[in-house]
């Protein structure tokens, strides 16, 4: 075997070579590559893979069995080499790159212990071409499967905001046991039991991290469900507000109608005629987009704003809007409002200025939602941050927008500028798309 051969072989049967495959396994389909990407990997992989082999060879350091400083650092430095790697070449937060390492950590650890309780038990010789398939065989078996493990949180990791205090705990954890442990066995009476065990105490870490997946995710269910249940609280306050004003409308035209009997003054009647046709206009004129769900949608946001001193109009054509769901409006549409209602509430009345309008163009829906914005608003992943105290009730409004526009192939962008929260939607409207009847 050549001496190119040789190194080949070592370089991908070690630590770093092994933890690059696992780092970018659980980076590549979670996060979006930053520009450039493959040069920003090759520049961050290949100094550190070579020098380390070199370092190795010339100082003639491994990784046996024992304890060694040395060694130790050696194993350190591809750890926060690659931690550094992550933010270079993606997208994604500091928390999420730890727990993307904490599993590669794992799951390197456990394709490396698995590998050498093969090799004691069918005694390859190191460094072979028969190792190194040995070698690839396991990486592609076993990160294949840790890729469908992981793969919902891959896939959707916005909805798993991993609580920052286990994620930093769990990395310590794993840390600390794959520096202890990511070693041969050489030397040890009870070699194959050693490798054994360690084995088993990755897919334990592995399972760590995967739990805590699963409470994550029982907890976003159970914040949603408390959500929902506030959210339908105040649907109900705000249905019983409406009610009530319909009924002390009907009440004052009850008495004005009674009133215009006894009156004989022309200019009197004619004064009370006009508050009753304002009254009932302001019903009739409430509801003609011509999609009766986003009618009535309007028809409670417009009571609760005239009765709360907020301003709200609208220029709607609802006719293209039956591709839609009812669920959808009301998520698109009634979220949406009821933030822009719950921005300008806490405003100067001449401030409480909410506008939309809604047009089809060219095959696409262009719905456009402003209003008055006194403070500052700070933005993450394109979606405004909450300003409340309780950030645990906040935020699925922005959510459920998204996640309608997403789901029907539709784009959304957010502007704050000007003292102004604009909000744009585009949405493709499909073919044959007719007008509600």
């Amino acid at each position: 075997m050549s001496g190119m051969e040789e190194r080949f072989l070592r370089i991908c049967c070690s630590f770093p070579f092994q933890l690059l495959l696992a780092v970018h396994l659980f980076a590549a389909p979670t996060f979006k590559r930053r520009s450039r990407f493959w040069l920003r990997a090759v520049v961050t992989a290949l100094p550190l893979l070579l020098g380390i082999d070199s370092i190795i060879r010339a100082f003639s350091v491994g990784f046996s069995f024992g304890f060694n400083v040395f060694s130790y650092g050696l194993l350190l430095v591809p750890v926060l080499w690659y931690y550094g790697m992550l933010l270079f070449c993606y997208h994604c937060t500091l928390r999420e790159a730890l727990y993307a390492e904490s599993c590669a950590l794992a799951l390197q650890n456990g394709v490396f212990n698995l590998y050498w309780l093969i090799m004691v038990t069918a005694e390859f010789g190191e460094n072979s071409w028969s190792a190194f398939w040995v070698y690839m065989g396991l990486i592609v078996l076993v990160y294949g499967t840790c890729l469908l493990l992981f793969w919902k949180w891959m896939i959707d990791r916005e909805g798993h905001t991993l609580p920052r205090h286990r994620v930093i705990q769990n990395a310590v954890i794993i840390l600390v046991f794959v520096v202890l442990l990511n070693r041969r066995a050489s030397g040890s009476p009870y070699e194959d039991y050693v490798y054994m065990a360690y084995f088993f105490t990755d897919v334990l870490a592995i399972a760590m991290q995967l739990g805590l997946l699963h409470e994550t995710d029982l907890s976003l269910k159970n914040e949603i469900i408390e959500h929902l249940l506030l959210s339908e609280q105040k649907k109900q306050q705000m249905t019983a507000e409406n009610i009530e004003l319909i009924n002390r409308k009907c009440h004052d035209l009850k008495h004005q109608i009674h009133a215009l009997r006894h009156i004989s003054s022309k200019d009197e009647r004619n004064a009370y005629i006009k508050q009753v046709e304002k009254a009932v206009l302001f019903y009739e004129s409430a509801v003609k987009t011509g999609n009766e769900t986003l009618d009535l949608i309007l028809m409670e946001k417009q009571l609760y704003c005239k009765e709360h001193g907020i301003t709200l109009t609208s220029i709607c054509d609802g006719s293209k809007l039956s591709f839609l769901s009812a669920m959808d409006l009301y998520a698109l549409f009634g979220n949406a409002l009821e933030n822009a209602i719950e921005s300008v509430s806490s405003e100067a009345p001449e401030n409480r200025i909410i506008s939309f309008r809604s047009a089809a163009r060219g095959g696409f829906l262009s719905i456009h939602f402003e209003n008055y914005l006194g403070h500052e608003l700070n933005m993450r992943d394109g979606l405004p941050l909450t300003t409340k105290d309780d950030e645990s009730y906040h935020g699925f409004g922005m959510l459920s927008i998204r996640h309608v526009v997403e789901k029907y192939g539709g784009t959304m962008s957010i502007r704050t500028d000007q003292q102004r929260f604009r909000m744009n939607i585009l949405l493709p409207v499909p073919e044959g798309t007719e007008k509600e009847g």
